[in-house]
């Protein structure tokens, strides 16, 4: 059902259009059809029949032309291959993660950076300024980007985080009730004792939970961005 109504969202002004030409050419039909072949009362109701089709028509074309515009482009959703909004049961967690990706590169200068400066709930930040919603998404990505790599230079840059981003972190995972992964990862932080080796592992044998999260979080609040 919902690839359907995003389907009839896609392609309403080419549905329209459609009807328009199928009421017109069926007007015509009636009109000469069946008024030419009809006498007296028969003939003269064939014909007012003909001329509404036609009225009709005329009313299809109007909002074919005012309303049949395509539904604004999601961020999450627009396919610029299709160049409209896929449906929300397309939406899969690879679609998002690219998305943050993008999010992520206009956050910052360098991967290393999110973890040296505070880019969260930072006032400079005008990219989550401007959508509040992707707040918890950042955090959640900070972590999936951690939990995906091996290089050992990224988890020296988490090792050496300023404390106070990993309160952000954690605060902006708050906002999505998810308290207790951020707690875990801020214990993990402070009694790191110069290693990473346990909140690799943490945030490993977490990932699809945190995978999870990302989406269900964006499917939720989808009409926010």
């Amino acid at each position: 059902m919902e690839k359907l109504k995003s389907f009839v969202r896609q392609n309403l002004k080419l549905i329209l259009f459609a009807l328009f030409g199928l009421l017109v050419v069926t007007g015509i039909l009636v009109i000469v059809l069946g008024g030419g072949n009809s006498d007296g009362f028969l003939k003269v109701m064939f014909i007012i029949f003909g001329i509404v089709l036609e009225l009709l028509a005329c009313s299809v074309a109007f909002l074919a032309i005012v309303m049949g515009e395509s539904e604004p482009a999601n961020f999450f959703l627009y396919d610029g291959k299709k160049g409209a909004n896929i449906s929300l049961d397309e939406l899969d967690f690879a679609r998002v993660d690219k998305k943050m990706t993008f999010v992520m590169t206009n956050l910052t200068e360098s991967v290393s950076e999110v973890w040296s400066r505070r880019v969260i709930f930072a006032q400079s930040s005008d990219v989550l300024r401007e959508n509040e919603a992707l707040v918890p998404l950042v955090a959640y990505k900070m972590l999936y980007d951690l939990a995906e790599r091996a290089n050992e230079n990224v988890w020296g840059n988490y090792l050496s985080a300023d404390a106070l981003v990993i309160e952000d972190v954690a605060a902006a995972l708050e906002l999505n009730g998810d308290t207790e992964l951020g707690n875990a990862f801020k214990f993990l932080f402070e009694n790191a004792a110069g290693s990473y080796e346990r909140t690799a592992k943490f945030l490993a044998d977490n990932k699809r939970y945190i995978q999870s999260k990302m989406l269900k979080y964006v499917k939720a609040n989808i009409e926010r961005f």
